[in-house]
């Protein structure tokens, strides 16, 4: 059969503030790590073609996907659906559906999980297929086409006659070793970028699945921790070194879990005499040491993203993040030591931030903390959290606000967060704080302009600065035409 795969648009993805949301193309474009990994798994099989449309990359309207996919003339197509961005799913769907109207549309993807029933409500939707799906998805195809009962494979929702039923738990993978690659040659991956690496394309690499960690805002489907081997994730490391890739990034959610597997990975890439790779990854702050450091850095580390959240140990203890700001203090201090530069994420509007001022001394900390870069939210109060039960307890919003938003989903969705103590436009203004005082210092510039090494990085670095200034399209056009200078 002829599979398509597509990455779902985000022209009308959940809004979280009043008037200033930054949005996911302003901090990069990421490759769907998803569905590459399943037209990887699909493709190995042998037996079924597969294609994959990533709208986010083109910029394409719902009609423009539509007939891409009808000039393709797939018979399944299926989208990764999110619960931010199911306004754009569901136009997509129907879109399709006029154009395709004997395709079999199957969603995945977290929000499928949350909402299985209410994704099954939409008409145009024909099967699910929750939680991993590298393995359970070709079953599906190959039982498709051969006309054979679903029964038996995990996960998958469908209609049987009017009732809607399903074949039990999500699809879940044990070994991730075994998967095959991502098939980033379906994609032009070089166009693919971070607001904050280089500029030059880079290699995303997922080595790892899960986190055991259990903080109160985050809604996540697994939380077991499963880490590919160091050979896998160096042979995947070759496949893009052999095509010029020289930047990676280790897309975990965590990726330090096991200092021993981080220093084998580094002593890996240090016997493969890479001079000219550099790479970076997300991690957490009570992690590192300084030995480990100084041997990423010798293998090519240029810079670790913390997520910290928080800038008090109380704060940090009340959304059970299990580190403390002495420790967040220690991390910055030793990758600047070592000359690994650090990001760090910060959010605002949790419960306890209970005045302007309990997040006016945030900023003042992550200001003193002073990573190289960082990234500031507000939160997002989602089904499936601890926070979520606390607010419903507390009757601060519709208890059935995201399962009504599931069932009817409208455009720029206002997504709920915690409204107790400050308004959404408070909390928008002073995220609009916590940007402007981070980045508009001059030390802070300077230190940027001073590491810029090509115009890639120039070009990066004018993007940011233009978006948080409001003046988002600009800051894109320039990317694009830095992008296109740099490979000339």
């Amino acid at each position: 059969m002829r599979v398509l795969l597509m990455n779902v648009p985000d022209a009308n993805v959940g809004k979280t503030t009043d008037d200033w949301d930054i949005e996911a193309t302003d901090i990069g474009v990421f490759p769907p790590m998803g569905i590459l990994y399943l037209a990887g798994a699909i493709r190995a099989l042998g037996r079924h073609e597969v294609k994959l449309v990533d709208c986010i990359l083109d910029r394409l309207t719902p009609e423009q996907a539509a007939q891409r996919a009808k000039d393709y003339a797939p018979d399944v197509i299926g989208l990764t659906v999110y619960t931010p961005n199911l306004y754009d799913a569901l136009m997509l769907t129907r879109s399709l559906r006029a154009a395709l109207p004997k395709a079999t549309i199957v969603w995945g993807g977290p929000h499928t999980m949350l909402f299985p029933a209410e994704s099954m409500a939409q008409p145009e939707v024909d099967y699910l297929i929750t939680g991993e799906a590298e393995e359970t998805f070709p079953a599906f195809l190959d039982a498709l086409e051969d006309g054979k009962p679903l029964d038996f494979i995990p996960g998958v929702w469908m209609r049987k006659g009017a009732e809607v039923v399903n074949t039990g738990a999500p699809g879940y993978v044990e070994d991730i070793d075994k998967l095959p690659f991502p098939a980033f040659d379906l994609v032009d991956f070089k166009r693919y970028f971070s607001a904050i690496g280089t500029g030059l394309p880079v290699g995303t690499i997922c080595s790892s699945r899960g986190c055991p960690f259990h903080c109160t805002f985050c809604c996540k489907p697994y939380s077991t921790y499963r880490s590919r081997s160091v050979e896998n994730i160096l042979a995947e490391m070759e496949l893009y070194h052999a095509q010029g890739i020289r930047e990676f990034f280790f897309f975990d959610d965590l990726f330090n879990a096991s200092a021993k597997r981080v220093k084998a990975i580094a002593e890996s890439i240090l016997a493969k005499n890479w001079k000219d790779v550099v790479w970076s990854f997300r991690g957490r702050v009570d992690a590192v040491d300084e030995d480990m450091l100084r041997l990423v850095k010798k293998a090519g580390c240029r810079q670790i993203l913390f997520g910290v959240e928080d800038a008090s140990d109380e704060g940090l203890k009340a959304i059970n993040k299990k580190i403390s700001v002495k420790q967040v203090f220690q991390a910055m201090r030793l990758c600047r030591k070592v000359g690994i530069m650090t990001s760090t994420n910060w959010i605002i509007g949790f419960p306890h931030h209970k005045t302007r001022e309990d997040i006016v001394k945030l900023i003042d900390n992550a200001v003193a903390i002073d990573s190289d870069f960082a990234q500031f939210n507000i939160c997002i109060v989602y089904q499936g959290t601890a926070m979520f039960d606390l607010a419903v307890e507390k009757k601060l919003f519709d208890p059935d606000i995201w399962r009504k938003h599931a069932l009817n989903p409208i455009p720029n969705f206002v997504e709920p967060i915690w409204e107790e103590h400050l308004s959404r436009r408070e909390l928008s203004e002073l995220l609009k704080q916590c940007y402007r005082r981070f980045y508009f210092r001059p030390m802070s510039i300077l230190r940027k302009v001073m590491r810029v090494r090509r115009l890639s990085e120039l070009m990066l670095f004018a993007r940011g600065a233009m978006t948080l200034l409001g003046i988002k399209g600009y800051a894109r056009k320039k990317h694009v035409q830095g992008q296109e200078s740099a490979a000339r």
